[in-house]
C-alpha cells in the first residue's frame, strides 16, 4: 500500500473516521465505519466500456503510427469525459476530514487519489490518502480491510470454545 506521495503505509490510521473506496470504471463502493459497523454505498457508473473489437484495421503506409482519427480512438475522448465526471461524483461523496484508502484493479483508483489530493491542495486540507491495487472484493472483505486500515479490527471469536 502506498500514500499519494508514493511512500508505503505500514501502520493503521489512528482515527475511526476513515473510509475506503473501491473503484473501477463500472462502479464505486464506498465503505464507512459508523459505530464500529460497516456501511456500504454503491455508486453506479455511466462510463461507456472500451471498444475492443474494431474489425479489420487497414494499415496505410502514408499515415504515421497513431495518426489520424482511426476507429480505435473514435470513442475514447468521450469515455474520458464520462470517467472524469464519475470520479468527481465519487470524490464529492467523501468527507474532507476523513482518512481514505482508495483501492481498485486498474488506473481509475489512481485517478481518484490524484483528484482528491489536488482538491486538498487547492483547499489547504491535509488528510491521509492511501492507495492500493485490489481485485474485486465482497462487502464483508471491504469492511474488514477498512477496519484493519483504521485500526478498529474486531477481536476474533472462537466458535465452540469455552473460556
Amino acid at each position: 500500500m502506498k500514500t499519494e506521495s508514493g511512500s508505503p503505509v505500514t501502520e493503521a490510521v489512528d482515527h475511526r473516521d476513515a473510509s475506503l473506496v473501491w473503484i473501477d470504471a463500472r462502479e464505486a463502493v464506498i465503505v464507512r465505519l459508523r459505530s464500529d459497523r460497516g456501511r456500504v454505498e454503491r455508486v453506479a457508473s455511466e462510463v461507456p466500456s472500451h471498444h475492443r473489437a474494431t474489425g479489420h484495421v487497414r494499415h496505410v503506409p502514408t499515415v504515421r503510427h497513431g495518426g489520424g482519427g482511426s476507429p480505435q480512438t473514435a470513442g475514447e475522448p468521450h469515455r474520458i469525459e464520462y470517467l472524469d465526471r464519475f470520479v468527481a461524483d465519487v470524490a464529492d461523496r467523501l468527507a474532507a476530514d476523513e482518512g481514505l484508502l482508495v483501492m481498485g484493479p486498474g488506473t481509475v483508483h489512481e485517478r481518484l487519489a490524484r483528484t482528491l489530493s489536488a482538491s486538498d491542495r487547492v483547499h489547504g486540507r491535509q488528510r491521509t490518502i492511501a492507495r492500493e491495487r485490489s481485485s474485486p472484493l465482497t462487502d464483508r472483505q471491504l469492511i474488514a480491510r477498512l477496519r484493519r486500515y483504521a485500526g478498529v479490527e474486531l477481536p476474533r471469536r472462537s466458535v465452540g470454545a469455552t473460556h
